[in-house]
């Protein structure tokens, strides 16, 4: 190991500030969040507690993008799968960080 990380992403990812309103495809729930990431392929968000497991489908409504290449998802409807999610900032925070990737057609 050369202590380098492969990354694994398609695309370049961005600190991106905006609301999303993330639905819970199984239970048809909606929760309020904020964005931290976000690329052409999937974002970076944070919720308070919920039950998400990766693998499960979900649908966004992203809010306001001012970030060049991705305008474009502002105010957007998106869907996806959620691929992780951190508990780590839980206790110390208080919402959990869920990464989606989003559904490419």
């Amino acid at each position: 190991i050369d202590g380098q990380t492969t990354e694994r992403r398609l695309s370049p990812r961005h600190a991106v500030a905006a609301g999303v309103r993330f639905r819970h495809a199984p239970s048809g729930r909606e929760f309020p969040g904020r964005c931290v990431n976000l690329s052409a392929g999937g974002l970076l968000s944070t919720f308070q507690p919920a039950a998400r497991l990766p693998g499960q489908t979900v649908r966004l409504a992203l809010g306001r993008v001012d970030h060049g290449e991705l305008a474009g998802l502002s105010e957007a409807q998106l869907e996806g799968r959620i691929v992780r999610v951190d508990r780590r900032a839980l206790l110390s925070e208080g919402h959990l960080a869920v990464a989606v990737r989003f559904a490419l057609d």
